[in-house]
């Protein structure tokens, strides 16, 4: 949600041992705000499968709105008992998140970049920057910021200044970036952005993965960073300049339609794909479930300041049984032969930065916890369930537009380290619910901003292979 919302994880079953992840404080007061939505009301787009499609791989750490939401929810359960001296949190690697990166070429040159859908600007490091070490201020080595290969604007014969402009991000992490603004002709999944606007950052305080070089952001919105005047320093209480991100410009200009897809993989290894445009080539179930995204900030009612903007959606309940034969109530009409669903009417963030489900603990992930074969046990040190790593797993389900989607029983049990595992769903401890890859790893997600809806389809479930139907417009 920033650097990570479809922006930061642990996948499957994958072995991770405990980490130490710098969270954000949270300074000030805070709230998820809906905002208006638009006035307009497109048709759905017709989706047709795309060669436009971004191989991702994921980077560790954590994209910063994700890191951010899990400082928000962890300041409810007062983890400050944990805080070490830097600020930091140990967190276990399935609590934290990380990162999707993709391969793009700006001016020439190639990177990697982080993919961010809680965020717009495109920015890229350049060389000679200057480091800035995250936690007191002081001047760092440039290998202390932990980026990949630096944008050279003099090795590029499409860069272009943007005079009288300056880019400038604080995220709430504490990391920032700042620099000046020029266009470029950026290059991803096959789709040529000449006279993009993006920043070219010159000094930095960031944790970095060690590979990517910057930041491309999806968010639906655009909380874009440039300000006017070269003085980043005088950015404060002025309103920033408007622009289009990277992918507005791919459909507004290129022709491209107004809808990308994300698919993840189970597998650590390959973090999935990104289809610009269209679907990619993923088995999926027929039939897409259609629902208005509703836009949502994070806003620090203390400054004024929105921070990132998130897809969310509303979700008609979730279901959860020991039971294969259960039927659950997606209707909610009456119905005694069907369980109801819990936590109806949710508001929910679609993260594919945050690593597992966070719901309510006391109607949701607790009772879910206790439905694992043998049941799940709190570790009150860092706050999770905990549940045997060869127990048997509940079934587990969202519904949104009445239609459930299940989460494959090997995404419900989390190995952190040998013998030692967690319950895929677990507690949010304000009122933030977050479905993160635990879920989305069983769903293809696409969000459709030319008619501001996000669709859901079923996949890697019930056996699903690559002759799976696919009925794209529905």
């Amino acid at each position: 949600m920033a650097r990570a919302a479809c922006a930061l994880l642990l996948a499957g079953l994958a072995v991770a041992q405990k980490a130490n992840i710098p969270l954000p404080d949270v300074a000030g007061t805070y709230a998820i705000e809906r905002l208006p939505a638009s006035s307009r009301h497109a048709s759905l787009t017709d989706l047709t499968m795309t060669d436009n499609v971004v191989n991702l791989r994921r980077g560790t750490g954590w994209s910063s709105s994700a890191a951010y939401l899990q400082a928000l929810r962890r300041e409810e359960d007062a983890v400050d008992s944990v805080r070490t001296a830097n600020g930091s949190v140990n967190l276990l690697a399935g609590n934290a998140g990380s990162v999707f990166l993709a391969p793009i070429v700006v001016g020439g040159q190639s990177f990697d970049v982080v993919i961010d859908t809680g965020s717009s600007d495109p920015w890229l490091v350049i060389s000679n920057f200057e480091c800035i070490d995250v936690y007191n201020g002081s001047q760092a080595s440039e290998g202390d910021c932990g980026f990949g290969p630096t944008y050279n604007p003099a090795q590029s014969s499409t860069y272009a200044i943007l005079p009288n402009e300056n880019f400038a991000i604080s995220y709430a992490d504490g990391e920032s970036a700042t620099g000046s603004m020029g266009y470029e002709t950026f290059r991803m999944g096959g789709i040529t952005v000449p006279k993009q606007e993006f920043g070219l950052v010159n000094s930095t305080a960031w944790n970095g993965d060690g590979v990517s070089s910057g930041l491309v952001g999806f968010a639906s919105g655009a909380i874009t960073s440039a300000y006017p005047g070269d003085n980043s320093s005088a950015d404060t209480n002025v309103e920033p300049l408007f622009y289009n991100p990277l992918f507005y410009n791919m459909f507004q200009k290129q022709g491209v339609l107004p809808v990308f897809s994300l698919a993840i993989n189970r597998d650590y290894t390959n973090g999935g794909v990104l289809a610009l445009g269209g679907l990619p080539d993923v088995p999926y179930s027929p039939g897409f479930a259609s629902t208005p995204i509703i836009p949502s900030n994070l806003y620090n009612q203390t400054s004024g300041q929105y921070l990132y903007e998130f897809y969310t959606v509303v979700v008609n309940g979730f279901g959860f049984s020991n039971s294969n034969s259960t039927r659950f109530n997606v209707l909610g009409v009456p119905n005694s032969q069907k369980k109801p669903l819990a936590g109806n009417g949710t508001l929910s963030i679609v993260d594919s930065g945050t690593s597992i489900i966070f719901v309510d603990n006391a109607t949701l992930a607790q009772p879910t916890a206790m439905l694992f074969s043998p049941p799940g046990t709190w570790n009150p040190e860092y706050s999770v369930w905990n549940v045997a790593c060869n127990a048997t797993p509940p079934i587990f389900g969202v519904s949104i537009a009445n239609k459930m989607f299940y989460v494959n029983p090997a995404d419900m049990i989390v190995e952190q380290g040998p013998g030692f595992c967690i319950s895929g769903v677990q507690a949010s401890f304000g009122n933030l619910t977050i479905l993160g890859d635990v879920w989305m790893k069983n769903v293809l997600c696409v969000f459709d901003l030319g008619a501001e809806m996000m669709r859901f389809a079923a996949r890697e479930f019930d056996g699903l292979t690559a002759s799976a139907i696919k009925k794209p417009n529905t």
